[in-house]
């Protein structure tokens, strides 16, 4: 038993947040009689939402809500909860490889803490928010370095070795698509980012067979991080760190 309500604490924790919007479009559904018959005011009032065309990884940051003036243009972004790294959300936009964000929806110089930032849009749990373009890898699965030698290539030819080693368990964002100069398809395009106030955000190629896609293993790493995290704030109430030392040992499994 122990290991089912371990599993649903982990799925509480990363993947519902605790603070969300409203979803107000739910309040705006159409009244069906029972003949299947849908009002005409219900039809007008139900305008076409744009559907995310594209998969993401988040590499750092938050998820922020839209901030409106009285009428109705963006004032700013408010932060609502952070991203965990190597979540996988979906981009509003249409692939385009040309693009510096890739076609990625993007909002440019918003207003917030006294600089102008880009966002870029995303849907998260059936929810709209919006993500800083450096926190977001687009057109991009999340991988976990598994190679306590992984480092990382300047091209991806064996000939570019550059100086840098990713840290086993570092989770990255690995990019879709066929590497042209990769011939004998060695090679994954990476990218993750480095919280230590000078490095951010890390680009480059890394060998296929330093990473794995494992979805559980990703996780292990995922829960560990946080683990680590609460332990040195030391804030985090007794059940919660044992709850998330039992979900580390049965996805260790």
């Amino acid at each position: 038993m122990k290991k089912v309500s371990t599993l649903l604490f982990l799925a509480i924790l990363f993947l519902v947040p605790a603070c969300k919007k409203d979803n107000a479009q739910s309040n705006q559904a159409a009244q069906v009689q029972d003949d299947g018959w849908v009002s005409s005011e219900a039809e007008e009032a139900a305008p076409v939402r744009p559907v995310p065309s594209m998969k993401g990884v988040m590499i750092s940051g938050w998820y922020y809500d839209p901030v409106y003036n009285d009428d109705g243009s963006l004032k700013t972004m408010a932060a609502n909860f952070e991203a965990i790294v190597g979540t996988q959300v979906e981009v509003f936009g249409a692939y385009n490889p040309d693009d510096d964000n890739l076609g990625a929806e993007v909002i440019k110089d918003v207003l917030i803490d006294g600089a102008k930032k880009d966002f870029i849009h995303v849907l998260y749990d059936n929810e709209e928010y919006y993500v800083r373009d450096y926190a977001l890898a687009v057109n991009a699965a999340p991988a976990v370095v598994t190679n306590s030698s992984a480092y990382i290539y300047t091209k991806p030819n064996l000939a570019n070795l550059g100086k840098t080693i990713v840290p086993t368990n570092t989770i990255v964002a690995v990019f879709s698509g066929d590497i042209p100069e990769d011939e004998d398809g060695r090679f994954e395009k990476i990218r993750y980012y480095v919280p230590d106030g000078k490095t951010y955000t890390v680009n480059g190629y890394l060998m296929n067979s330093s990473l794995s896609f494992n979805a559980n293993e990703i996780a292990v790493v995922q829960v560990a991080d946080k683990l680590n995290k609460l332990k040195a704030e030391g804030k985090a109430d007794k059940t919660v760190l044992e709850e998330l030392e039992w979900t580390l040992e049965d996805l260790s499994y």
